[in-house]
């Protein structure tokens, strides 16, 4: 029945607030009969005290009890206070009343040793000439060497009547109470659950592959966190989504070229369209391609990994300026050919860094590789290694055409190449400085760059000298 969450709260607090009214209500009636009792014996007492003034006066005049005396002041108590009065002896013996009820009234042995300490009242059912609750005093008291004993009955239906009334106003109030409560908490949360419904109803646009749903404020700041932290998750996903589409459309587009040129070429190879003497050259096309296919997918492959978080670098103190010449060292040749000049390693101080060497070679190698490809002919490649208190730095500069504005935002996205890189890189395949940024990123480091148009372009690789320690090594 109660299948939502909501519907259970909601009953469960009307529960709870119907049996909380209920509790403080017979609490309070408790409470007013404790009262209400209270007043009786009050008035019991200061009804006994004017008797018992009454009946000494009347011993110390007559020097005795009067029977009949006494009779007649207790016959006016009965007709002005509308109670009954008795008189016993020691033995619980009635020897005056206030009525003419023929029936014998008589102590108990109980109640006499109950009133011997202490007045004894109680309150009880129909009793004596009354047919209604009747409470009942029994008061000691002594007149010279004798004991006696005085009992006052009167009704209290007015205190079964208050109790009956109590009752029925508290059933009435808690009922009351309870629909306003349960009025209150359903347009309260109902109120308080439209911006969970909108949540709700983001996560399932989400859930459907639409991004474009985001949450508006609604006051309450809980619910404006979650609000918030929802349309970052829905950014983050969006981006990684329109990542992942245009990731799909380059991957298509960089695998169909190579493959329609290497299938262009085979098929002319297989139906003789290629004379013999011309095949050796195009294979070598072939060959090429297949070499660019094969670094593409390799590239690809640790960018899946970097993003997956699957790689784990083995750090170890390492000398930046020795890897960064050793790098370099492997580009003589190309350096020779477009004679171009290595400007300031020769002014690098040694400089210690805590590093994967592999993954940092990695990215020595793609910056010094990227530098050469676009370098003019003639041009000079500056290097510099510098640090601070906290981190190292590594300058690669090459001289050439340099960067527009609005492309140094995007080259370090996947398959991202300038119009100028399209014409001179013939053999690379977009994905070097990716690469870079993400491992530079799990080196707790980062990675910018700085160009001139048609002077220069810098890159700087910033990386801390001792790595950060990770929550799990803490552990």
């Amino acid at each position: 029945m109660l299948k939502s969450v909501y519907s259970r709260i909601f009953f469960l607090c009307t529960i709870v607030l119907m049996f909380a009214c209920g509790l403080t209500g017979v609490i309070m009636m408790l409470y007013a009969n404790h009262e209400q009792e209270q007043e009786a014996y009050d008035r019991f007492y200061r009804t006994a005290r004017v008797l018992l003034m009454r009946i000494r006066d009347q011993y110390v005049t007559d020097e005795m009890l009067q029977p009949d005396t006494l009779r007649t002041e207790l016959e006016t108590y009965t007709t002005i206070e509308f109670v009954d009065c008795y008189v016993f002896n020691s033995d619980g013996v009635c020897i005056v009343r206030s009525d003419y009820n023929a029936t014998d009234v008589s102590l108990s042995a109980a109640l006499r040793e109950e009133a011997s300490a202490a007045p004894y009242c109680r309150m009880g059912g129909a009793s004596g000439n009354f047919s209604e609750p009747t409470a009942t005093y029994v008061e000691r008291f002594e007149l010279g060497s004798s004991t006696y004993y005085l009992m006052l009955m009167f009704p209290v239906a007015y205190i079964s009547n208050f109790s009956s009334s109590m009752i029925v106003v508290l059933a009435v109030t808690v009922l009351v109470i309870g629909v306003l409560g349960a009025l209150m908490f359903y347009f309260n949360t109902m109120q308080l659950l439209k911006p969970v419904l909108g949540i709700t109803h983001a996560a399932e646009q989400y859930a459907k592959g639409d991004f474009s749903c985001r949450l508006s404020p609604t006051g309450e700041p809980e619910l404006d966190k979650l609000a918030a932290t929802m349309n970052r998750m829905a950014d983050f996903i969006d981006k990684n989504e329109r990542s992942r589409q245009r990731f799909v459309s380059d991957i298509s587009h960089e695998l169909k070229t190579p493959m329609t040129t290497i299938g262009g070429f085979v098929d002319n190879i297989l139906d003789g369209t290629i004379p013999p003497e011309k095949q050796k050259h195009y294979l070598r096309i072939v060959s090429s391609e297949v070499q660019r296919m094969t670094r593409m997918v390799h590239s690809m492959l640790n960018i899946s990994r970097f993003e997956e978080g699957t790689l784990s670098p083995h750090f170890e103190k390492l000398d930046l300026t020795n890897l960064l010449i050793q790098t370099l060292l492997l580009f003589e040749k190309r350096i020779d050919e477009k004679q171009v000049r290595v400007e300031g390693l020769d002014a690098c101080p040694r400089t210690f860094c805590e590093v994967d060497k592999d993954l940092i070679q990695q990215v020595f190698y793609n910056l010094t590789e990227n530098a050469i490809k676009f370098v003019d002919e003639g041009g000079e490649l500056f290097l510099a290694v510098d640090s601070d208190e906290t981190q190292a730095h590594v300058h690669l500069r090459n001289s050439g055409e340099g960067l527009a504005e609005d492309e140094i935002p995007h080259i370090f996205e996947r398959f991202y190449k300038t119009d100028i890189s399209r014409g001179k890189d013939t053999t690379g395949v977009g994905l070097g400085l990716s690469i870079v940024s993400r491992i530079v990123v799990l080196h707790s480091g980062t990675v910018t760059v700085r160009s001139v148009k048609d002077e220069y372009t810098e890159f700087i690789v910033s990386l801390p000298l001792t790595q950060p320690q990770k929550k799990g090594d803490e552990a």
